[in-house]
């Protein structure tokens, strides 16, 4: 496999966002009292509604909790009964189509929002996040629509301007999208985000000195692992191969538990030719999170140009077990396979 790409393949980020209804069942209010007596934060929340069951804000209590555990059907049945109780709280809807969305159910997600909008005509939160849902779901179209409506509102409004600039980005303007996220910057000079993103599109454009944007986002918050893993990439995209190394090995100072970063340097000291050192970094990417599938893979390629072939189809392997719409290490697992059998 030529190493050119792997480095292409490696740096390609695809996000997939499923679109499913999934029915709700309504009629149940309670908790299933399993999940109740397992747990101690629910068994007071619980209690709260038992002490005061027409007290909306105690069931959205528990269904904020309910999101954060990931029982999404408990979520919605909590909040259909806060909002049964009280209808007038912008909250409660961004938190159901939260919960619609981390349920892969998107549409749901989205048509919350537009309920929402529509009752709250002067909620900025409310707007914002209809038009986050509006850009996830390639409304791109309804989305700069809505932020007409926010920039009516609020001329001034710097989030609005980032999610212009994201629309625009996403629909290949970046001459208007760079200018788009620069104006939020001059708005809100700490929005973070802003910074970041005015410094992907320099880099995009071939602008030079692109990397003061991420310096300016660091002075904002020297600890933004968002900020300092932006800089990191901003000089492994350049090929700057040394200087990434080097940012993302101060991301694993700050951060020495999040896998990411490893993975990143694994791969780099793996077209530095510096295979030891790859499959050190790669370990500790896979020591961190057992299913990093991404870094078996690059594991695996390491170890195939250490010509630990059975190693290498091992991991190709684990690759394809985990993730089983990972098909490059199917592929490559196959391939080595073969290979094998003809010795």
């Amino acid at each position: 496999m030529a190493m050119s790409q792997f480095a292409s393949y490696i740096r390609v980020i695809i996000c997939v966002i499923f679109l499913a209804l999934v029915s709700c069942k309504n009629e149940k209010k309670e908790a299933p009292r399993s999940k109740v007596e397992d747990d101690p934060r629910l068994v007071m929340l619980t209690g709260q509604i038992s002490k005061d069951p027409q007290n909306a804000e105690a069931y959205f209590n528990r269904a904020k909790y309910f999101y954060d555990i990931e029982g999404y059907d408990e979520a919605i049945q909590d909040l259909a009964s806060a909002m049964k109780l009280d209808s007038m709280k912008p909250k409660y809807y961004h938190l159901l189509a939260d919960t619609y969305m981390d349920y892969y159910q998107s549409r749901m997600a989205l048509m919350t929002m537009q309920k929402a909008s529509g009752m709250f005509p002067d909620s900025m939160r409310t707007l914002l996040k209809l038009t986050e849902y509006e850009i996830i779901l390639k409304k791109y179209d309804e989305a700069m629509q809505t932020i007409r409506n926010i920039l009516a509102k609020d001329k001034q409004n710097a989030d609005a301007y980032l999610l212009m600039g994201t629309v625009l980005e996403e629909s290949g303007d970046n001459k208007r999208a760079i200018l788009a996220y620069k104006k939020a910057t001059e708005i809100d000079p700490f929005l973070i985000d802003a910074w970041i993103k005015t410094g992907d599109m320099a880099d995009k454009m071939g602008e030079k000195g692109s990397e003061k944007y991420f310096e300016t986002a660091m002075r904002v918050d020297t600890n933004s692992y968002t900020a300092i893993y932006a800089m990191a990439m901003h000089y492994q995209n350049k090929n700057d191969r040394i200087k990434a190394i080097e940012w993302f090995k101060k991301i694993n100072l700050k951060y020495p538990k999040v896998p990411q970063p490893y993975f990143n340097i694994g791969v780099l000291y793996n077209e530095l030719d510096s295979l030891d050192k790859a499959v050190e970094f790669l370990d500790i990417a896979i020591n961190l999170d057992k299913i990093y599938s991404e870094a078996y893979f690059a594991k695996g390629v390491v170890q195939e140009r250490q010509g630990k072939l059975k190693e290498a189809q091992r991991h190709y392997s684990q690759a394809s077990s985990l993730n089983p719409k990972f098909t490059r290490a199917a592929e490559e697992s196959e391939r080595l396979k073969k290979q094998l059998e003809k010795k």
